[in-house]
């Protein structure tokens, strides 16, 4: 399908500050229902633009260029990919021209999320992120202090980590670090070496590898000195081994305080004791200013095409304003807000582990759109469950190593 380009050198004129009582019909292409984007952002940008209509437009990843070419959207909301491609397709109005006049307060947004945008655009910015996900460690102060145990640093590797993690004394039924299973501990430091278990060009699992082998053996090491605790529990399950206060440590996502920490201060009230704090997640020995566990979409930008170029303006200069991060600031969410001053932190964590660090740009994610349905979790099953017999000591790691290679190929070649 072709597409016709466009640029922003358009005919219409933006002016920063538009009418709050301007009339306008938006259409907003988005991969969210229409009650999410609206609970999220509709409802609180009709408050301030009562005459502007917004018209939700939903797509997948497998009718996305003909939703474009039949409904015309005036506003996307985007994942990276998308945005990458329509920003090369010409299909993208450039906000430069909008912003370059510092009314636009750019410095209070994540710098690393911009100038990853600014990449991707070649060197143009064509949209705008509100919020993103990241990793931090988080830790067990008082486990730390009844031990004498230095806490954990921003910008440690995992070895440096699971180090850490081995001074806790198992004996007192006390592990260093908890992680869900196998799977999820090889999914993170994989992700750390830029190591990926599949070559998607070739069509190739690439598992049975040195590079593998080497972060296996540091699994198993970590595992079999009890520093690392992998009891395989239930995603859902709220009260493992950190919030219990077993393990000293985990790494997760900035929704593990919603998901787990505050839901079980709510369910256990004063009986809940949990002293946490946090560090940046674990890097790469290499780069340890980025981080390659940022995960970045609704990425929000205005169709090079639209006649409510105004309009869109409006809606992304609101959804991306100071006004807008504080309001939602006041309860807690699952995203961390790119404009990062505004982060739900009554308790006065260390909120900024989970922004520190830029976004790794060098990595190369794994598009499993091009894989077989299903592959991410069935190859995170067939990791996981060899792992296991590895950890039981029913198979050598080699044993285990192969049998990953060729189960995953077969799920690989499945059509």
């Amino acid at each position: 399908m072709i597409f016709s380009t466009a640029c922003s050198s358009s005919k219409e004129t933006i002016q920063y500050e538009g009418d709050t009582e301007m009339k306008a019909t938006l259409k907003v292409m988005t991969n969210a229902d229409q009650d999410y984007f609206m609970k999220e952002y509709g409802d609180m940008f009709r408050v301030k633009y009562p005459n502007i209509e917004l018209q939700v437009v939903n797509y997948t990843s497998t009718n996305f260029k003909e939703v474009i070419e039949k409904e015309k959207p005036d506003l996307f909301t985007l994942s990276l990919k998308e945005y990458e491609q329509l920003a090369q397709e010409d299909v993208l109005y450039d906000l430069n021209t909008l912003i370059i006049d510092d009314k636009f307060n750019l410095d209070g947004i994540h710098p690393g999320i911009v100038d990853y945008l600014k990449q991707l655009g070649k060197g143009k910015l064509y949209g705008l992120i509100s919020e993103f996900q990241s990793k931090a460690i988080y830790y067990n102060k008082d486990l730390f202090d009844k031990y004498s145990i230095p806490y954990p640093q921003d910008q440690m590797t995992w070895k440096e980590l699971i180090q850490l993690a081995k001074r806790f004394p198992a004996e007192d039924g006390v592990s260093g670090l908890y992680m869900q299973n196998f799977s999820v501990l090889a999914e993170n430091m994989s992700l750390s070496q830029h190591l990926n278990e599949v070559n998607v060009k070739d069509m190739k699992v690439t598992l049975n590898t040195e590079s593998y082998k080497e972060l296996f053996n540091v699994i198993m090491d970590a595992y079999e000195s009890k520093a690392v605790v992998l009891p395989d529990i239930d995603t859902f399950e709220v009260y493992d081994p950190f919030i219990t206060g077993t393990s000293a440590m985990t790494v997760d996502y900035y929704y593990y305080i919603n998901n787990k920490i505050n839901w079980a201060k709510e369910e256990k009230g004063d009986k809940f004791h949990l002293n946490w704090e946090l560090a940046t997640a674990p890097v790469n020995e290499s780069s340890r200013d980025t981080s390659q566990y940022f995960t970045i979409g609704g990425c929000m930008s205005i169709n090079a095409e639209s006649e409510q170029k105004q309009a869109a303006w409006e809606f992304i200069k609101f959804v991306h304003s100071d006004e807008f991060a504080k309001a939602k600031s006041k309860t807690p969410g699952f995203y961390v807000p790119t404009r990062t001053e505004y982060t739900y932190n009554p308790e006065g964590k260390r909120m900024e582990a989970f922004y520190y660090l830029k976004p790794d740009v060098s990595s190369v994610f794994v598009d499993y759109e091009l894989l077989p349905k299903g592959f991410y979790g069935n190859i995170r099953g067939i990791i996981n469950s060899e792992g296991k017999a590895v950890m039981v000591d029913a198979k050598s790691l080699d044993e285990a190593m192969a049998s990953m290679q060729e189960r995953g190929q077969q799920l690989l070649d499945k059509k």
